[in-house]
Formats: C-alpha cells, structure tokens, sequence
C-alpha cells in the first residue's frame, strides 16, 4: 500500500469564477475530489488570471469552506516546488479541451513531474456517458431544454465536442439543444427552433463547471439581448456542474486515471 506521504499531489485547474454562489459548485466538486481519493494533498489553479485580479482587488483571497488560496496555475506550481513537491496529477475542470486546457498543459514545469488529466468532454465516450447521466435532468416534452456551453468563437476547433454533443442530442431528443456563448453551436438557430416549435417554457443547463456570469448575463439576464428575454418564455437554470456527482464521475474516473501513472 502507498503512503500518505508518497501519494502524488492532485492540483485542480479551473476557469474560475466571482461569483460566490457560483463557486459553490467548484467547492462540491473538491469535497467530491478528496472524498474518492484521501491522503492527496488537493490544491486549485484559476486559469483566468482575470478572475484571480478581480477577485484579489475585491478583498477576497481564498476560496472554499477550507479557505484554499486563490492562485494562478504558474503560483501553485511555484509553491509546490518550494515544498519539494515533484509528483503531481494536473486535472482539468474545464469541459471541453480548448483554449484555457491548452493554456494549462503549456504552462512551464520545470522541476516538476507532471501528468495531465483530460477536461469533461474529451472523448466520445465521454460525451455519450455525459449525455446518459445527464438526461434525467431535461425538461418534458413542453419544456425545451437547452444546453448552455462557453465556446470559442475565435477558435471554432475549440467548439468540436459541443458540435458533437448537439448532433447527438438533436438525434435523440425532440426538445433539447446545445447553444454556445461563442461560437458553435450558435443560440440564434435554437431561437428560431423553439420559436417555430409548442414549447411553452424553456429550462437552461449550465455545460459549466460554475454557472457564473455567462450564465447570469447572456442567459437569464435582464437584458433585451439575453437568452431568456430572446425566447420570451418562462425559464428555469440549474445550477453548474460541478454540483452533480453523476456528471463529475467523468471527471473522477479521468483523474483515477492520470493517477494510475504514477504506480
């Protein structure tokens, strides 16, 4: 049996978010980290180093029940080292490997013996297993239920496993779409399908880990241009990700994974 002592460190790496109900789902998801894997030292990066200045300009510079401190990935990993930390599981929160995944496998590791766990929606498999757990949550037939992802509209290859995720719910189901902020899969081809369509209330589901301020703004905001206000029908939105533990066995299973490296 491995010692305590011997057990890499797990560092989760996540865009982050100010809002603090929002980060709740981030903090269920650590409780949910550590819960699977006792005796791993668990420590977060935020990607964005946005967020990170806004939330330290705000007076708030730790996260979580456990007050981990907010940090960038390059200052964690800085830490580490000091500590004579070497070993180390690198897992993603991200959903899907685009730019922010990108950003965090290129950040410098020297000194550091790195393994990298995949984001939510890497694979096919992983988007079909997404799609099972997740189909309890949709809406019945009256309700459309549509699927809030982040996207890159600078970078479509960036958008490849929401396109994929929206071609199979599209064959699968009759009242569920995928939508991106940026990008593909564009909102405006779901308004005109729920417009032209008997649904008469529209249920969101956040494609995030937190459900921040993408979602409190472009989707349920009170602005004219905002989703909900676009479609004009009574709207619900669940919470981020991060909070399902269906959904973020995915997760889990990738960092099982990444671990399994070490021995």
């Amino acid at each position: 049996m491995v010692e305590e002592k011997e057990k890499p460190v797990i560092v989760i790496a996540a865009f982050g978010t100010s809002h603090t109900s929002a980060q709740k789902s981030l903090e269920d998801f650590d409780t949910m980290v550590r819960e699977r894997f006792p005796g791993h030292d668990v420590h977060w990066a935020i990607t964005s180093r946005f967020i990170v200045d806004k939330l330290h300009k705000a007076g708030r510079l730790t996260m979580f029940g456990r007050e981990l401190p907010i940090k960038t990935l390059e200052e964690v990993y800085a830490d580490l080292r000091k500590e004579g930390e070497t070993r180390l599981v690198l897992q993603s929160a991200h959903v899907s490997p685009g730019m922010e995944f990108h950003q965090v496998v290129m950040t410098e590791t020297s000194g550091l013996n790195v393994k990298y766990g995949y984001p939510l929606l890497t694979s096919a498999e992983d988007i079909e297993k997404f799609v099972q757990v997740l189909s309890p949550q949709f809406g019945d037939a009256t309700t459309a239920t549509i699927l809030c992802g982040h996207g890159n509209e600078g970078h479509p290859e960036f958008n490849a496993s929401l396109i994929q995720l929206n071609e199979i719910v599209r064959s699968a189901f009759e009242n569920v779409f995928v939508a991106a902020v940026e990008g593909q899969p564009e909102f405006g081809e779901v308004l005109t399908r729920v417009k032209n369509s008997h649904f008469n209330r529209v249920k969101f589901i956040p494609i995030m880990l937190a459900a921040g301020e993408h979602i409190r703004n472009d989707v349920m905001g009170d602005d004219p241009d905002s989703w909900r206000k676009q479609l004009g029908l009574p709207a619900t939105c669940d919470t981020g990700l991060g909070s399902d533990p269906a959904v973020m066995e995915i997760l889990l299973d990738h960092l099982a994974q990444t671990l399994s490296q070490f021995w």
